[in-house]
């Protein structure tokens, strides 16, 4: 994270611009190829309880994802904060705690600071209506949470950090639970890049991305990124709230005795290795039509090392990194596939880290996550060649 200052913006205005104009030339000459698999996608799937809109990888094109078709999962509807009276509170097993507005948290932690993270669901899968669209990249702008928790002084004795949110946890019947919230191991958030961010992609925050303050964790899945950001309790013990005790479990699926798997149920945490095609285009070259694959790689423990890429069960090949944006955001792939006969084929993306850790495959990813939330398994894309 670096601190932002005027200059700094003026001049990563003009790269991105540049960077744009670069891209957009670069494609001068193509033509996209259908896909066979997303007649069902569209990006907006639901208006309400829970609101889920969906990022369409056919309009990626630049690292930053704009604001306007950024992603947005909550579970009911977007709060309207009253920034006149808002404030957050701090408190629990903290030496000082205290009610902080924007002024405040300037005076604690310094300057904002910028940091660019993909974000993703949990439950983010290649389902036709989602079609992996539950992810975006941007770059968010906001105080750094470790000094604002330094200036509070967290008691040893604190375990977990529960950050509640001003939108409410309902059931299916519409009956309200309280403030959504989640909750993190204390070391998780001392020792991290996370932000209590004000901005995204220069803009402040929009209200259905959590107007005026919010979480930012790099590393980890989105039900860890409380929006609507209005208290952060420490506390002694595990926090049961409905979304850690009951909902964003994950089951991993173990070793054990005699041949029968362990299941190990826990709260999902931080994001898995993960790549995908976002689009197929062609360009005439004299008498024959070449053709380049595209897409993003992000998530896991490790550093993405490379990215490969299969066409029609054949050999992997190893993709082009066009964009590497830092540790956590996305980095973009491309590939040149040769020619195509008319007719169906499949694309498939693989990421693999600095250890050799590799994207599983859909038989791999199911072996090991018996749930349907934490699916980084390589997304097989059907394209039709027209003659």
């Amino acid at each position: 994270m670096n601190p932002i200052t005027r200059r700094r913006w003026l001049t990563d205005a003009l790269v991105l611009a540049a960077m744009a104009r670069a891209l957009r030339a670069a494609e001068t000459g193509e033509e996209a190829i259908a896909f066979a698999d997303d007649a069902e996608f569209q990006p907006e799937v639901h208006a309400a309880s829970p609101r889920v809109k969906c990022f369409d990888w056919r309009r990626l094109r630049d690292p930053l994802t704009p604001n306007d078709e950024f992603f947005v999962f909550h579970q009911t509807t977007a709060p309207r904060v009253d920034l006149a009276t808002w404030q957050l509170e701090i408190g629990g097993l903290v030496e000082r705690p205290g009610r902080f507005r924007f002024e405040d948290l300037a005076r604690i932690a310094g300057a904002r600071r910028d940091l660019e993270f993909t974000l993703e669901c949990a439950g983010n899968l290649p389902r036709p209506e989602i079609m992996n669209g539950q992810v975006g990249n941007a770059r968010w702008s906001g105080y750094r949470l470790a000094a604002v928790l330094r200036h509070c002084g967290v008691q040893p004795e604190a375990r977990e950090a529960v950050f509640f949110g001003a939108d409410q946890v309902r059931d299916s019947a519409g009956v309200g639970h309280g403030p959504h919230a989640r909750s993190v191991f204390v070391p998780d958030v001392l020792d991290s890049e996370a932000l209590l961010a004000t901005h995204m992609n220069g803009a402040p925050l929009p209200v259905e991305h959590g107007f005026p303050l919010r979480l930012i964790l790099p590393g980890w899945y989105g039900m860890a990124q409380i929006k609507w950001l209005t208290r952060i309790e420490f506390i002694d013990r595990r926090y049961e709230g409905a979304h850690m005790s009951r909902n964003y479990h994950t089951l991993h699926a173990l070793p054990g005795v005699g041949g029968e798997p362990l299941i190990l149920e826990t709260s999902i945490g931080r994001t898995r290795l993960k790549s995908v095609v976002a689009r197929v285009t062609r360009r005439r070259q004299e008498r024959a039509w070449t053709y380049r694959a595209a897409g993003a790689a992000w998530g896991g423990a490790r550093p993405i090392e490379r990215v490969e890429v299969r066409v029609d069960q054949g050999a992997w090949q190893p993709a082009r990194i066009d964009e590497r944006r830092g540790r956590h955001a996305w980095l973009l792939w491309s590939i040149e596939v040769g020619a195509l006969a008319p007719g169906r084929h499949t694309v498939v993306s693989r990421a693999i880290d600095d250890r050799g850790a590799v994207q599983p495959d859909a038989a791999e990813w199911r072996s090991g996550i018996r749930s349907a939330r934490e699916d980084n398994s390589q997304w097989e894309r059907a394209i039709v060649v027209p003659a």
